[in-house]
């Protein structure tokens, strides 16, 4: 899929030592708290410097080093880098995607730009979720791609969850401690 060779040719997103705990961490400064929920026993898919989580249909990539994520300075809104991201992106696609819905989530931790999208890569079309998210002092890109039949209020739920559990700080007592061990890690189909 485009975005996640895009994240694997950015080559930023850190392959982190606290991968096996429950608040997962994505980049140097966000946490994502998925203790309670299927996202906890997701697989890790470790490529290179980065790392991809799987769960069921569902694969999400982050980055915090994403095209453009230099160009603007620390003041820039999320609407403003996410259109420079978008500028660096389309000059290097042939099709654009058929974004189906804009909107920006809040949680009391994150705020996330959205852009859910239709998207072809290398003729296979999927559904996908882009969001720009402010976690903290931080920005990290995140994308999580579905099969093109996945039914967008899926995606919309699968997506919005994601922001909910985002964090500047691995936040929970109880799978930030040494000795914790997730659920059985759940197999992509």
């Amino acid at each position: 899929m485009k975005m996640r060779a895009l994240a694997w040719m950015t080559g930023a997103a850190l392959a982190l030592p606290q991968m096996v705990a429950a608040c997962a961490q994505l980049s140097q400064r966000v946490w994502m708290c998925d203790r309670g929920t299927a996202w906890e026993a997701a697989q890790w898919d470790q490529f290179g410097d980065g790392a991809t989580r799987l769960l069921g249909d569902f694969v999400l990539d982050f980055n915090d080093q994403w095209p453009g994520h230099d160009i603007t300075d620390a003041a820039a809104t999320l609407e403003e880098q996410y259109a420079t991201y978008a500028e660096w992106t389309a000059a290097d696609v042939a099709v654009q995607p058929d974004v189906l819905h804009i909107d920006t989530l809040e949680s009391p931790y994150a705020k996330a730009l959205r852009h859910i999208q239709r998207d072809v890569w290398e003729g296979e079309p999927y559904l996908q979720t882009v969001m720009l998210a402010q976690v903290g002092r931080a920005r990290i890109m995140l994308w999580l791609q579905g099969p093109d039949g996945m039914p967008v209020e899926q995606m919309d739920a699968a997506s919005s969850e994601i922001v909910s559990m985002l964090r500047d700080s691995c936040a929970d007592a109880i799978s930030c401690a040494e000795d914790y061990m997730p659920p059985q890690t759940a197999q992509k189909e």
